[in-house]
């Protein structure tokens, strides 16, 4: 199948080289990895038997390092303490390779460190030190001329506010005075990005719980995507982003354009997914993809894909750009193994995802099979394509079908973005998808209009399991053999010219 890292190369190579500066809150994360098999004496608490541990880059420092792992070229400034913990930072920053010259190390302060105590794959306890009131004025003077000696120098502004002190009043206000005078890409990651609305930043990404808060957004408890769609201009007008990625974890992201809903990007299924700094990965590769010219389908699709990397890893990771390459070139939507296919959609399911199917030979695609592939995703969250193979195709329409082989249609049928998934069927003497409905167990079961008054052999299965069939409208004069039947006559016409 065709590498679909190909159509984000034009992309990519450009993420080499670019300055960012990034300005924000430091932490280290602690990883306290053990066995747990009794209870305390003493108290009725967990004791863990600890066999390693790990420290990682967390707040505005995974930021820094996931922007030089995508190729940036990182200037960080920040404040942290001379105790341990920052001399431990400061050690893995240089490490990732990014210049710690701008960040400030004060006495009076101590290092954010967030510990977390986990027995296998069960966290016990998360335990957090450090300063996190406002820096001292001295500190804030200091930290402002950094700032500035910076700011000229980069081709992008990424502010990384998690609250803990560092982005006072001040500071934002030097930072709305440079911004005056630039055109740099400004990236905001805030808890409340109302904060930097004077900044018009290039692109800010909240999660659903900090929109709510701050926006006073009415919510249910489901189809939180359909929530969203609706909210974009009070978002607009709350943070002045051109755009705006609101995340909704296992749900997906929901991308704005000047206040505009663009689309609703999925969320790839990940077993035992470890979410921390999965959002700080997803903005740094948003951030890169637009400095290097994509459109926000493709800049969201390059950002989910990285956040997918690090959110199955079980630390606090980066995405590099090699491992990001690699994970687009592997990314296919043809399923083969059973076993995948029980676990992926065991996944979906266990996030309360909707299964849509349909199946078809889709031999020669045209606007109808489009028209109707797109209104089959919107019956739901995952669209599963069903498709008939080439010994199948010529059982059910003559030996001189299919035009295009099972690899060539694939390939196309993989170009579209609202199919998830395509699964080969057709077993000799059973043409039906009745096995794949059995294996699925679909929420919908999608057929053209033209189907409503058939018979279809998979009713009965698919009353017994719950799942409902939707008859979607056709596009009129639209199929395969009216295209291969207009090929024949002009080929036919032009034929007679000849012998003319």
């Amino acid at each position: 199948m065709k590498n679909t890292a190909n159509k984000y190369d034009r992309y990519l190579k450009k993420f080499t080289g670019k300055k960012i500066l990034v300005i924000g809150d430091l932490m280290l994360d602690r990883y306290l990895q053990g066995s747990c098999s009794r209870i305390a004496p003493e108290a009725t608490v967990p004791v863990v038997d600890l066999n390693s541990s790990r420290e990682c880059l967390g707040g505005a420092a995974n930021v820094a390092a996931n922007l030089r792992a995508l190729g940036a070229n990182v200037l960080l400034c920040s404040v942290i303490g001379t105790d341990t913990h920052g001399h431990s930072l400061t050690n893995l920053l240089k490490e990732h390779g990014i210049n710690t010259d701008l960040i400030i190390q004060d006495q009076e302060r101590s290092t954010i460190c967030k510990t977390r105590v986990s027995s296998g794959s069960q966290l016990i306890v998360r335990y957090d030190e450090g300063s996190c009131d406002p820096i001292s004025l001295a500190t804030v003077e200091q930290l402002k001329q950094n700032i500035i000696a910076g700011f000229d120098q980069v081709d992008a502004v990424f502010i990384s506010d998690y609250g803990k002190g560092v982005l006072t009043d001040a500071l934002i206000d030097t930072l709305i005075s440079l911004r005056k005078n630039s055109t740099q890409i400004i990236a905001v990651d805030a808890r409340d990005f109302a904060l930097y609305a004077a900044l018009e930043p290039t692109l800010i990404k909240p999660n659903y719980s900090e929109a709510v808060s701050l926006c006073q957004f009415k919510t249910t408890h489901d189809k939180r995507a359909e929530q969203v769609k609706n909210w974009g201009k009070t978002l607009y007008q709350y943070s002045g982003a051109k755009h705006i990625f609101l995340s909704m974890d296992k749900d997906g992201v929901c991308c704005f354009k000047e206040g505009n809903f663009c689309l609703h990007q999925p969320a790839p299924t990940v077993v035992n997914p470890q979410v921390s700094g999965a959002g700080d990965t997803f903005i740094a590769t948003a951030l890169m993809a637009l400095l290097g010219g994509a459109d926000v389908i493709a800049t969201t699709e390059l950002a989910v894909s990285a956040a997918a990397m690090v959110i199955s890893k079980p630390h606090t990771a980066v995405c590099d750009i090699e491992h990001l390459k690699k994970n687009l070139g592997e990314k296919q939507k043809l399923l083969l193994a059973k076993q995948e296919i029980k676990e992926l959609i065991a996944g979906y399911k266990a996030q309360g995802k909707r299964i849509v199917f349909t199946n078809g030979c889709f031999d020669i695609l045209h606007s109808g099979h489009v028209s109707y592939l797109k209104g089959s995703k919107a019956q739901g969250d995952v669209l599963i394509v069903g498709l008939n193979t080439d010994e199948s195709i010529k059982r059910l329409k003559g030996l001189q079908r299919p035009i295009n082989s099972l690899d060539d249609r694939t390939e196309v049928l993989s170009e579209l973005s609202c199919i998830d998934h395509i699964i080969p069927f057709g077993e000799h003497g059973d043409d039906t998808p009745i096995p794949l409905l059995k294996l699925i167990k679909p929420h919908f079961f999608v057929k053209g209009g033209d189907y409503r008054h058939k018979f279809l052999p998979e009713k009965e299965l698919l009353d017994s399991i719950g799942c409902k069939i939707i008859f979607l409208p056709t596009v009129a004069n639209r199929s395969t053999s009216n295209v291969i039947s207009k090929i024949q006559e002009n080929l036919s016409f032009a034929g007679q010219n000849i012998v003319n």
